[in-house]
């Protein structure tokens, strides 16, 4: 598999709302020393090497900001994760869950983005039951099925059903298109990534794990 190559970004925005919002497209990247001027109205959502923060106008902020992120270690945790180490993310809550950056959905078609096959696995949003799903590569007609107990919300990849980068699979109801990635060394470089590869609810998903409160 050939993964896509990464991006190097300082700060970029993942999400502008409000009369500004074209000034500060998905992507833009912003050097440290630079301003965002903000009207009434605007959102936007900047990530950086500490994580996410939110912006509201009006006004005008640094686009670099003190703040104690998320920082190195939780992004180190996150690449464990990406590549299948999770017992050293932290504890596990019960379900329901806030979807997390490299669950697949089984629900909902999508462009999803993987560090490692070992690190994919796959989501419901609908737990109440028990539930069987089949997990098809498009491209090479392999197929597995994958078991759901009641009240569980994630299982892991099946090994019968390798993955390829730039296949299409059906998980469940949602057919996927997936990409492997190479992530950077941040993350702001991984959203950055995510972005060029089109992996956006992956990008929500960042957004909201590593938001932080800046000074």
């Amino acid at each position: 598999m050939t993964a896509a190559s990464s991006a190097s970004a300082a700060i970029i925005v993942v999400r502008a709302v409000g009369p500004s919002a074209a000034q500060y497209p998905v992507g833009k990247s912003l050097p440290d020393g630079a301003s965002v001027r903000l009207r009434g109205g605007d959102t936007l959502v900047l990530l950086d090497a500490k994580g996410s923060r939110t912006l509201k106008g009006p006004g005008i902020f640094p686009a670099a900001a003190n703040g104690s992120g998320a920082g190195v270690s939780s992004f180190s945790a996150l690449m464990a994760s990406a590549s299948g180490r999770r017992g050293r993310v932290g504890a596990v809550r019960p379900p329901p869950q806030p979807r997390q950056l490299w669950q697949a959905s089984s629900d909902k078609s999508e462009t999803f983005c993987f560090v490692s096959p070992s690190g994919v696995l796959i989501r419901r949003e609908n737990i109440a039951d028990a539930k069987t799903i089949t997990v098809s590569d498009l491209a090479t007609g392999k197929t597995a099925p994958v078991r759901f107990a009641a009240a569980q919300q994630i299982v892991e990849w099946p090994s019968a059903v390798p993955l390829v980068s730039g296949n299409r699979y059906r998980i469940g109801t949602a057919e996927t298109v997936m990409k492997q990635i190479a992530a950077g060394a941040s993350f702001a470089d991984l959203g950055s990534t995510l972005i060029q590869n089109g992996c956006m609810t992956q990008l929500d998903a960042l957004s909201t794990t590593t938001a932080y409160a800046a000074n």
